[in-house]
Order: structure tokens, then C-alpha cells, then sequence
């Protein structure tokens, strides 16, 4: 009888080309991650996909690795593509890192927001949402961005969750306030033995988590060993008896005085408020307030443009 046997497949030849980008950029995509909640793998892959692994005209002349486009609100330098009859006008950057740091902020519009749902982890959500939400045209978009992560193993750069901080048992944040007094010794003596059970996102450098069925705001400040006012003020609650509903994006920590540059106007759609774009953008509402000379009790209606700082 004859034997048979298996050859193994051939190894997946690897670009030494992609391995030093990869190299040269993981530790500013993994910033990125903690600190505007981007997938570590997805910030990697689009930069390699849309940069050709940064040898690309817009990344070598431009220091532009994720094909951003001008867009009518960027105030920095250009760079065009293009002829005379027809060209397209791309954001210019001083370094490649502000190029990363751009991508995250532009992935914070409102037409990505869902894709903060999903954990930083799921790296075949992000990357189909990316497509969905109209990233880019090109319809294997996110099938091109699956492949990258996975021959070259970029999930391995992926953190659980931005906090990095977070523990089954309470570990001091200093970015977080925490401030439970003496009377509340016993509760948070419970805490230690309790699992978080809200994912940390991370928005512009301030932390928030989305509200489940049956939080309150007193829960909530008992997870994150805050005073339940505390959080009411972070998020500009001023009656008692409201609780956030299923779906609400809840600060942990003040939020600001105004948006990050380029961020500077917002139109309101049908059934939002002042609040709601507040806690959207993590503004605070009395800087929103004063930003568009609104009293209190005034609101807003769809079609109004919003300063944001």
C-alpha cells in the first residue's frame, strides 16, 4: 500500500517592508488606542493599506498615511493630487505621528459613533463598520484590512480596553478622581471583590461608558468609586431622580471646555438637544452655553450649527 503524506503549506511570505512599518508605528497606534479608543490593529492596517506601508506619494511628501482628504472645515496645510483639470486636495502634517493623531480624531465624527460600541478587540467589526460608514469605496475594503491583521498578526497590539488601569480589583487611576469617604468604607470594601462591568471607552483623552439596562447613576459611581453627585456634575444632571437610560453615554470624569482643534461646529439633528451634543462631544454644557450665548432653559432645534469651541 502506498503511504501519503501532507506537505505543509507554504509560509505566508512577509513584507520586511510592512514588518519595519509596523515596527516604526505600533507604539504610537497603541496611544491611540488608550487614548481615542481605535483599535491598535485597525490604525496599523489602514496605515499600511493606504500608505503602501509609507512609501506612497502622500505619506513620503505629506506625511499623510490614511489618504484624509482637505474637507471643508481644515484649517492646516495641503497637499494636491493630481493635474491641472483635476485634482484632489489632501491634509499636510509636520510628521507622521500627527498624521496618526488626525486619523483618530477623525474617526470621533458622528457618522463613526457606532463603532465605539464594539470593543477594541474586534478588530472584524471595526474594520466592517469602517467600510459600512463610507472609510473608503473601495467594497473589499474591510476584507483588504482582515487580511493585514491577521497575516501579520496585529491583533496581537490590541488592548481589552483603553483604561489599561482597569483590574478585577479597584487599582488607583490618577485620571480619575476617587473620592468615596469614610461612610462608604464597607461599599467599596464590596467593590474590591466586584468585577467592572462597563467597558471604558476613551474619547479625547476623557473616559465614558455606555449605560446598561438597570444602571443609575448611583450605580455607576459605586463601579468607579465616585460620589453618585460627582458623576451627576460630570454630567451636567441636576435632578436627582433621572437615571440614564440604555444606550447613554455616561462621563467618569469632567468633561471639557471646549472640543480638540479642527472640531469647531456641530448641526443638530432632529430629536437631539444641547445636552445630548454635550455629552456627545464631552463639552461641558455651560461651555456650550456660553460658546453660543444660550440662556438656561433655551435649547436647540435640528438645523442649528453649534459651536463646539
Amino acid at each position: 500500500m502506498a503511504l501519503t503524506c501532507a506537505l505543509p503549506a507554504p509560509a505566508q511570505r512577509l513584507s520586511s517592508r510592512f514588518l519595519n512599518y509596523i515596527d516604526q508605528y505600533k507604539e504610537i497606534a497603541v496611544k491611540q488606542a488608550q487614548e481615542y479608543g481605535v483599535p491598535a490593529s485597525i490604525t496599523l492596517a489602514q496605515g499600511l493599506l493606504e500608505s503602501g506601508a509609507g512609501q506612497s506619494y502622500l505619506a513620503r511628501a505629506g506625511n499623510n498615511h490614511f489618504g484624509i482628504k482637505c474637507h471643508s472645515r481644515w484649517k492646516g496645510e495641503s497637499i494636491s493630487v493630481g493635474d491641472e483639470t483635476s485634482s484632489t486636495c489632501y491634509r499636510q502634517y509636520r510628521n507622521a505621528e500627527e498624521s496618526f493623531v488626525d486619523h483618530a480624531r477623525f474617526l470621533q465624527q458622528p457618522r463613526y459613533r457606532n463603532l465605539y460600541k464594539l470593543k477594541l478587540t474586534d478588530y472584524k467589526s471595526w474594520a466592517r463598520g469602517l467600510q459600512s460608514c463610507g472609510y473608503a469605496e473601495n467594497q473589499s475594503y474591510a476584507t483588504l484590512l482582515i487580511s493585514l491583521i491577521e497575516k501579520y498578526r496585529l491583533f496581537q497590539y490590541d488592548i481589552d480596553q483603553p483604561l489599561v488601569a482597569r483590574r478585577k480589583k479597584l487599582a488607583p487611576d490618577p485620571s480619575i478622581g476617587h473620592d468615596l469617604d469614610d461612610e462608604q468604607q464597607a461599599q467599596k470594601d464590596l467593590l474590591k471583590r466586584v468585577e467592572f462591568l462597563h467597558h471604558v471607552h476613551r474619547k479625547w483623552n476623557l473616559h465614558y461608558i455606555i449605560a446598561i439596562k438597570g444602571d443609575t447613576y448611583e450605580t455607576i459611581a459605586l463601579e468607579f468609586n465616585l460620589k453618585p453627585e460627582k458623576l451627576r456634575e460630570f454630567n451636567d444632571i441636576d435632578d436627582e431622580s433621572l437615571v440614564p437610560a440604555t444606550g447613554d453615554r455616561v462621563w467618569v470624569e469632567p468633561k471639557a471646555k471646549a472640543t480638540p482643534e479642527h472640531f469647531d461646529y456641530y448641526t443638530v439633528r432632529k430629536g437631539e438637544s444641547l445636552w445630548s451634543v454635550s455629552q456627545e462631544f464631552g463639552v461641558r454644557l455651560k461651555s456650550l452655553m456660553k460658546l453660543n450665548d444660550i440662556k438656561r432653559g433655551q435649547d436647540v432645534a435640528a438645523g442649528d450649527q453649534i459651536k463646539l469651541r
